[in-house]
């Protein structure tokens, strides 16, 4: 919550991300005076994300933040947050629509354009697409703002590949519950190198880039498809989508380029259904393995991404019923991404692999 915050419901989450170039080995939340959360690290880590639910009594409440750095120092952030209880109730409230349920929702959100390297083509339209992503989430889609992180070349936190797993593997692990929702958004190169594992049925592994990636040593600088799996796995939420406006083929143009001795060939989607096995999990990709994922100066956003945006603004409600589920999302990507496309003479066919139990709503729209 705010500094001297008034809310009107005595049942609120405190979140903190505590960050000390020295390292945090530990974190605790105290309200009025009780310590009602802790947590040790067995190493220092240089980000610590704190949450716990709280219960507010009438009036000013104390809450303060504690971390302890590496070497001893202690440093606190104390925010008072005022419960003011609804005097009346003359009527019960009506029920929620079916979109507005108690679970949370909780997403990251990375747009890659400059890399380190110079050998990795620049891209133009990543970072706005993500921003993009970013303001309709916290916007119309009604996300809590500390619940979506950003990771772009403009953002306090840089998509580097540490960061990227600490997103992805830590800050979404630590977070979701069982309940709740998590969407993944990622903008930015893919690009595939020999497998030499023998795993993979086109023998090219898959990657997507950060920002920091050696082009001559995907494997130990880049973010393995596979580990996708091993992130899904972290988190506990039993509803997770990921879209991946990059592309795979390592062919000229679009968002992808071929690793250093690694010709583009014919690449296949096994890949995808391998991740997408576990129960409540989806990938929707911006194309076919064979195609690129193509930016347009005229929408000053990959295509992919655009109609993304104006599906979850509202446009992909094709029963009008107030409500985005992820089935009526990628039906409308796949019509608008398609003829957009061929309109401008490219070739190129959004992909959902992973199947959810029942509706899978994603926004909720004014109608």
């Amino acid at each position: 919550p705010e500094d001297r915050a008034k809310v009107s419901d005595d049942a609120s989450l405190v979140a903190a991300i505590v960050e000390s170039s020295r390292g945090v080995s530990g974190a605790k939340i105290v309200v009025n005076g009780q310590e009602i959360h802790a947590q040790t690290e067995r190493a220092p880590q240089r980000s610590l994300l704190v949450t716990a639910p709280v219960t507010l009594r009438a009036g000013p409440n104390a809450i303060v933040v504690a971390a302890t750095q590496a070497d001893g120092t202690v440093r606190q952030e104390i925010r008072t947050v005022v419960y003011e209880p609804s005097r009346v109730a003359m009527t019960p409230p009506p029920p929620p629509p079916a979109a507005a349920s108690a679970h949370e929702r909780w997403a990251v959100v990375i747009g890659v354009g400059a890399y380190e390297s110079s050998a990795i083509p620049r891209l133009k339209y990543t970072v706005s697409d993500a921003e993009a992503i970013y303001q309709t989430l916290v916007g119309p889609a009604g996300f809590k703002k500390d619940h979506v992180l950003l990771l772009t070349d403009r953002s306090e936190r840089k998509p580097t590949l540490r960061n990227v797993k600490w997103a992805l593997g830590t800050f979404l692990g630590r977070s979701a519950k069982k309940d709740d929702t998590v969407l993944i958004f990622f903008a930015g190169h893919g690009a595939p190198e020999v497998d030499t594992r023998g795993l993979e049925r086109d023998g090219l592994a898959k990657y997507l880039i950060p920002s920091d990636a050696d082009p001559d040593d995907l494997y130990s600088t880049a973010l393995p498809m596979d580990e996708l799996q091993t992130i899904f796995a972290r988190i506990e939420s039993e509803r997770v989508v990921a879209f991946l406006d990059a592309c795979y083929s390592g062919a000229a143009g679009g968002r992808t380029f071929a690793a250093k001795r690694t010709r583009a060939g014919t690449v296949d989607d096994l890949f995808l259904e391998r991740l997408t096995r576990s129960k409540g999990r989806a990938i929707v990709t911006a194309s076919r393995p064979t195609e690129v994922s193509i930016e347009l100066p005229d929408l000053g956003h990959g295509i992919f991404t655009y109609y993304l945006v104006q599906g979850l603004k509202g446009a992909a409600d094709s029963n009008r019923d107030g409500i985005v589920t992820l089935q009526e999302l990628y039906e409308y990507l796949e019509q608008q991404v398609t003829t957009k496309s061929r309109a401008v003479g490219g070739n190129q066919h959004p992909v959902m692999k992973g199947e959810m139990e029942g509706a899978f709503p994603l926004t909720k729209v004014g109608r």
